[in-house]
């Protein structure tokens, strides 16, 4: 609280009461009072005025410092109407109510959304669930039908559904957590060979030999992100893509290497946002702009670090980081 502006505030309580002592000199000296008399109480009046102004300066800008403290303390702004004490001056007690019963306004209002999108995700898993039945039924028609085109059709149709899942829960992430130690070449293996009919009728080569280490993690959730990655990487035309870790002295790196168009360079502070997808994404109308969004979301989630490097014509390197807090040795 400057005392500049508090002096500005009061500017017309001052004039005021400069105004009054003006007149009380001039009433004293019109009555022929004594000299000291004229000048004594006209000062004494302003110096219990400019008093009462320097003790109501004092309490608010103590009570006002302390709600700046602690307002720059708080990760979460909105909770200072929850833990400020109650000031001792009025005009802050008024404030202090109105900003109590705004907050708590908020607050329900929030929880009404709060509770709207849960039931909203509650319907999307379960919709999820649903649909995934008669996708495999008739997957495993088309199977003892041989009829290829349609698989393929119904196996895009089932990844863009689990996307759907995983992007409904990618806010709750930490309440379906399943951490695990596994070796990091079996996490890798199990998406490839989930995902084998798919990256043979894209004609991809995929070398995979060089991954070692045990990480700790949830297998789930990086399988959903190995298949965005690969996904992405057939997308924008990769024909071979190489998986390899390296190992570093507090993290386990997972690269993920294509040879496809690549990404421009001014896209490649964007590639993370949601729904975005760039000059290379205008040329192949398939992308949605969520699979790096959802990526880097998962990872923040799961404590990992996820980094992506391109070169136009070249190809893309992706590199998740599993930090040595989830790596056994």
């Amino acid at each position: 609280m400057r005392l500049r502006l508090f002096i500005k505030d009061k500017a017309l309580f001052i004039l005021w009461n400069l105004l009054i002592a003006g007149f009380s000199a001039l009433l004293l000296y019109m009555v022929e009072a004594k000299w000291f008399f004229t000048l004594f109480v006209p000062c004494l009046f302003l110096a219990g005025c400019g008093a009462a102004l320097v003790v109501e300066y004092i309490r608010k800008n103590n009570y006002y410092k302390s709600i700046h403290a602690t307002l720059d303390e708080l990760d979460r702004k909105c909770l200072l109407s929850e833990i400020i004490d109650e000031p001792g001056f009025y005009e802050g007690r008024m404030l202090y109510d109105i900003l109590k019963t705004s907050n708590k306004a908020m607050n329900d209002e929030i929880a009404k959304h709060s509770l709207a999108a849960a039931d909203y995700r509650e319907y999307i898993e379960l919709w999820v669930h649903e649909i995934k039945t008669p996708i495999a039924g008739a997957k495993l028609t088309c199977e003892n039908t041989n009829n290829a085109a349609l698989l393929e059709a119904l196996d895009r149709i089932d990844r863009h559904v689990e996307q759907a899942l995983f992007y409904s829960r990618s806010n709750t992430v930490e309440k379906d957590f399943l951490i695990k130690q596994a070796p990091l070449r079996d996490i890798v293996n199990a998406t490839l060979r989930k995902n084998a009919r798919h990256l043979i009728n894209a004609k991809v080569g995929i070398e995979a030999a060089d991954i070692y280490g045990e990480v700790n993690t949830d297998a789930k959730w990086i399988d959903f992100m190995l298949w965005q990655l690969l996904d992405n990487a057939i997308k924008y035309g990769s024909k071979h893509i190489t998986i390899s870790s390296v190992q570093h002295a507090n993290a386990l790196s997972l690269l993920i290497r294509d040879d496809g168009i690549g990404i421009a360079a001014a896209d490649i502070g964007r590639v993370f946002d949601k729904g975005f997808t760039g000059e290379s994404g205008r040329k192949y109308t398939k992308a949605t702009g969520l699979g790096l969004y959802l990526c880097q979301k998962l990872c923040h989630k799961l404590g990992l670090t996820i980094d992506l490097r391109s070169e136009p014509g070249r190809g893309t390197t992706v590199e998740i980081v599993f930090p040595k807090s989830g790596m056994y040795h």
